[in-house]
């Protein structure tokens, strides 16, 4: 509808106006929903990217906890090793003193060892100015003698070396818990300390190892106001005792604002937490949401301007080009928006492509995560063979499988003969490697066949065969035995003087009433016939 108002001259000035800002009024019932959808984004990044650092610095937590369990395990294996021979080790106390001192000397992450007798006295260590102390008032003498399990102490200053230590004991008991020893390490914190040093390689990552009563045993990058001081009533202590593991944002022990990751070891009263400056880590991401929101806003006041002066085509245009680009990547039609030729596009377009990379990139390294976890959670970590959980869920379905088809389904268990003397003549290292040695000859014997072979738990192994009868699984024991001997692995506590096994073999063809339990309970006592008869041998169940 065209208004008259008596001439054209005067009319025309108005509805050039008019067109102008009807041109620019539709541009902004574009571009409002447009921007409140982009800093909707913005934000989703921001939290997203957040996320990510969040992840990362978790990630940082587990690998300097895996790190620095490496180095305990260190401590904790030569433990168990010298309370499991403390009192033949205290039978000749030169002897045991020259060995605790090459443990001392040799072993890393073990700063000092000694062994005290029932009464509390130490009759054997790796310094001669501990010898003859008395430590049966200590509590951590009692409580290691009260337990049967791994006590750690709280740091302390040590009387004969005057520096700051940490022990781990372990106590031997004799028949009626009749206690005989107690043996104790002295843990290297140095050496924990160059652990913490080598895992904290990213900038601004702080590493704080912190022991029972918010001690903190270690820290990198050392500071000597923090390291070795108890600190219990820090936001940070009391987020590591009330969790095994988490992530908070909390200040660190020197007063800055970290997000810290923690993680803590089990059994062991001690935990580490990593950290990262949260003004370092948020302040970039904040400056990159400002950045892209700024370049979005001069972008769309170019674009207003451009509809002021060239109208639609020039406005319009881009825009709907650019809609379509990132609703193809919201769909999975591409990977990436092109650029759409329009300067004051480009951060909106980098922005949303480094988005769709970060998401795609993460997406992959989830998946990647996920196939490891799987796969750790199905081997067993000694044997590289299947776990008893995966047994019994292969066991499960097989028994279904079988019982459906009417086939047997056949079972092999086998238990490595005399194995506790050979781990005390040999030691727990040849031990482990005896029962590496015992499940390459199953994995050999099984190669090529469908047959399931898993450790059962301690010395004890598992061959599921479905589709075999007695007969196969016999004729499968009896070549798993010929290999041992064959291979002949020494074992001096031995009648045979080498390590041999006992097999116990049982069949059935699975009904409705039937149990799985009572398979494993024939294989079982096959088992044990085969240890009455004698030992090496292969037993199958009547």
């Amino acid at each position: 509808m065209v208004e008259r108002n008596g001439g054209d001259g005067a009319a025309a000035p108005g509805r050039r106006s008019s067109l102008r800002l009807r041109v620019l009024f539709l541009v902004c019932l574009v571009a409002v929903p447009l921007s409140v959808e982009r800093m909707l984004a913005l934000v989703a990044e921001r939290q997203e990217q957040v996320s990510a650092l969040e992840e990362d610095v978790r990630n940082f937590a587990r690998s300097a906890k895996l790190a620095q369990m490496e180095g305990i395990s260190r401590s904790l294996t030569a433990l168990d090793v010298l309370s499991r021979m403390a009192d033949r080790l205290l039978e000749d106390p030169a002897a045991c003193n020259r060995q605790l001192s090459r443990l001392a000397d040799e072993v890393a992450g073990i700063q000092g060892a000694f062994i005290a007798d029932a009464a509390g006295l130490v009759r054997c260590a790796h310094a001669p100015l501990a010898l003859g102390v008395n430590i049966s008032e200590r509590d951590y003498f009692r409580d290691a003698a009260a337990t049967d399990g791994v006590v750690m102490t709280e740091m302390f200053v040590s009387r004969v070396s005057g520096r700051n230590s940490v022990f781990l004991l372990r106590a031997e008991h004799g028949p009626g818990r009749a206690l005989l020893a107690v043996a104790a390490v002295v843990v290297d914190l140095q050496w924990l300390s160059r652990i913490a040093a080598g895992t904290a390689v990213e900038l601004g990552v702080v590493v704080d190892l912190i022991g029972d009563n918010g001690t903190v045993l270690v820290r990198y990058p050392t500071m000597p106001e923090i390291v070795e001081h108890r600190f219990p009533d820090h936001p940070l202590t009391r987020a590591v005792a009330a969790e095994e593991s988490g992530i908070v944002r909390v200040p660190g022990y020197d007063g800055k604002e970290r997000i810290f990751a923690f993680e803590g070891f089990g059994h062991l009263p001690i935990s580490i937490a990593v950290g990262i400056e949260t003004a370092k880590a948020v302040g970039p991401i904040d400056s990159k949401v400002r950045s892209t929101a700024l370049a979005y806003f001069i972008a769309l006041a170019c674009f207003l301007l451009l509809a002021w002066v060239a109208e639609e085509r020039i406005v319009i245009a881009p825009i709907a080009r650019l809609t379509r680009a990132v609703a193809a990547v919201g769909r999975g039609e591409a990977d990436h928006v092109n650029d759409m030729g329009v300067a004051e596009f480009s951060p909106l377009v980098n922005a949303f492509n480094e988005m769709a990379r970060r998401l795609s990139q993460r997406n992959n390294e989830l998946r990647t995560m996920n196939g490891r976890l799987a796969s750790l959670a199905r081997t067993d970590g000694l044997t590289g063979l299947a776990n008893r959980r995966t047994f019994d869920v292969q066991f499960s379905q097989d028994w279904v499988r079988a019982r459906g088809e009417g086939v047997p389904l056949t079972l092999v268990m086998l238990d490595v003969d005399h194995f506790k003397a050979f781990n005390d003549t040999r030691g727990h290292l040849q031990g482990d490697e005896a029962l590496r040695a015992v499940a390459r000859m199953l994995s050999a014997a099984a190669a090529g066949t469908s047959n399931l072979v898993a450790r059962y738990g301690g010395e004890e192994f598992v061959v599921l065969m479905s589709g075999a009868d007695v007969g196969a699984g016999v004729a499968f024991a009896e070549d798993v035995r010929r290999l041992l001997a064959e291979i002949a692995l020494e074992h001096p506590a031995a009648p045979r003087r080498r390590v041999t096994a006992s097999f116990g073999v049982a069949s059935v063809v699975p009904t409705a009433e039937g149990s799985p339990d009572a398979l494993i309970a024939a294989a079982d006592a096959a088992l044990y016939e085969a240890k009455r008869a004698g030992r090496d041998r292969v037993i199958a169940h009547s």
